[in-house]
Order: C-alpha cells, then sequence, then structure tokens
C-alpha cells in the first residue's frame, strides 16, 4: 500500500477511471467541435442521412421559398433539412402511408424558419413529433386539434391532411408546419443568451408592444391580411405572422412594413432580397 491506504489493484482501477474520464471529455469536445451537436447517444447513433435525388425533387415541387434560392442558400437549406429529419424522432399513428412525406413538411418548416440562424437545431424545444391522419384529440389540451406544440414535453404534433394542405396552396397565409414552429422557435431563444437569441427576443418584444397598441389592433381590425386566429392572443399572432412572412412576403412588407421589418431582422433573412446571406454572428 502507499500512502494513502491504496492497493496495487485499486491504483490501477483508479487510473482506468481516469482514463475513461479523459477520453469521453476528449469525445464529448471533438464531437460537438466537428459536429455542431450535443454529444449523445441518440446523436451518436443517428446520424444525418443524405437527401436522396427523389427527396430533392420532392422540396422543389412543394416548396415555392425553395425554387426562389440560389445555390448557396439551397445548399444551407438542404444541410438543416437533412439535419432535422434524421435527428428528431418522428412517431406516426393509425397507418399513414406517405411517412416521408410528411416528414419533408416538417423539417422543411423547421429548415425554413432558422435560415438565417446558426443555431438551427432546435435541441431545447423539439424532441418528438407526433402525426396524426387527420384532426385528432389532445388529451392534454382536452380537445380536439389539427396541430399543437407542447413545450414541456417539446412535442409538436400534427394532423398530416392539414400539415400537407399548408403546403399545397402555397400562397393562401395558412401553414400549419410554419405555425406550430414558430411556437417552437419563441421557446428554443427563451433561455438562451447567444447574440443571436438575444436578436430574436428584443425582435419579439417590439412586436408584442406593437401588438398592444390600440392603434395597432384598429388596423388589424380593418385588414384582413392576417387571419382571424390571430387575434386570439399575441403567442398565436406571432405564428401567424410567420406564415404571412413566408407565403406572401411582398404584400406583407406593403401592408405592415415595421412588423415586416422586425421579423426579417428577428430571422435574419429575406425572401424580398433573393441575394440575401447569412452573416457572420458574433
Amino acid at each position: 500500500m502507499d500512502g494513502l491506504g491504496l492497493t496495487e489493484a485499486q491504483k490501477q482501477i483508479a487510473a482506468l477511471i481516469l482514463a475513461f474520464g479523459l477520453l469521453y471529455v476528449f469525445a464529448r469536445v471533438g464531437y460537438q467541435y466537428f459536429f455542431g451537436e450535443r454529444f449523445t447517444l441518440y446523436n451518436v447513433f443517428h446520424p444525418v442521412k443524405r437527401i436522396t435525388s427523389k427527396e430533392r425533387q420532392f422540396i422543389a415541387d412543394f416548396l415555392v421559398p425553395y425554387q426562389q434560392f440560389n445555390a448557396e442558400q439551397r445548399r444551407t437549406f438542404l444541410e438543416r433539412f437533412a439535419w432535422f429529419k434524421s435527428k428528431k424522432k418522428f412517431v406516426f399513428y393509425n397507418g399513414i402511408t406517405n411517412e416521408g412525406q410528411i416528414k419533408a413538411y416538417v423539417s422543411a418548416s423547421a429548415a425554413l424558419l432558422t435560415m438565417g440562424i446558426r443555431d438551427f437545431r432546435f435541441e431545447r424545444s423539439i424532441s418528438r413529433v407526433i402525426i396524426y391522419p387527420n384532426k385528432y384529440y389532445s388529451r392534454i389540451r382536452k380537445n380536439h386539434h389539427i396541430g399543437e406544440y407542447n413545450p414541456n414535453l417539446k412535442i409538436l404534433v400534427f394532423s398530416a391532411e392539414d400539415l400537407e394542405n399548408g403546403f399545397r396552396i402555397p400562397n393562401d397565409n395558412i401553414n400549419l408546419g410554419i405555425h406550430e414552429v414558430a411556437h417552437a422557435l419563441m421557446f428554443e431563444t427563451r433561455n438562451k443568451s447567444t447574440w443571436e437569441a438575444r436578436r430574436f427576443k428584443v425582435g419579439l418584444a417590439r412586436i408584442k408592444k406593437l401588438y398592444n397598441q390600440a392603434d395597432f389592433q384598429e388596423n388589424l381590425a380593418d385588414s384582413t391580411y392576417f387571419r382571424a386566429y390571430g387575434k386570439t392572443n399575441f403567442y398565436e399572432f406571432f405564428a401567424v405572422t410567420m406564415e404571412n412572412f413566408i407565403e406572401s412576403p411582398t404584400e406583407f412588407s406593403k401592408n405592415f412594413p415595421d412588423l415586416y421589418d422586425t421579423l426579417r431582422r428577428m430571422l435574419n433573412f429575406d425572401l424580398n432580397q433573393p441575394s440575401w446571406r447569412l452573416k457572420n454572428i458574433p
């Protein structure tokens, strides 16, 4: 024994524990550095799957903004699309047959809203995506829904039928995928202290202040641009504005220029400017 009362065998065990501990630290740091995501067993055993040519064509067919992207923007979008589709757990109920297409709609919504955000993974806000064929009964809210976001469980829930309809008509400002992912994005940034998260929260505070002003409420009442569901509360209003921001950006910027400019700065991209680039963020 040595001065600490350790036998040779105990010292060897301690050395092994230290070695494994250091190996874990190096593996974790290296993994997070090279892959830019948390070092978890789920991430390790669920690598990003490359997008097939069939998937690429499907995206080009249903997603109007993608059709307008340049080569660099498409590359960014496809990388984020592939990451979300590969890393998030999708759960399907009641015999849905077009699972690949449904995954594409959800993944496209997540990738599109984070095109100007470097931290695009929704790691704090989305862990699972649950899909029903159509309207479903929510045991949590005790009501029938076509979609919802549960921040406590980090779950997105969709009606496949309504999710698909949101992309089938690309300019009616009704898009369930964009709407629910917008809710998740609010919670994703809530407790973050990064520069881009602070920028997002400052913009959100500005929109809330604007929303609470009497003259703005009068403008909303006189306008039919935002659908009525946006008048439910500020939480729903923000999600509705995101639908309009994606589906009719030109009309949005003309009718509500200040609100549009705030969203543009929050999201760090602008579909009205075809040449926008992901800017360097400190």
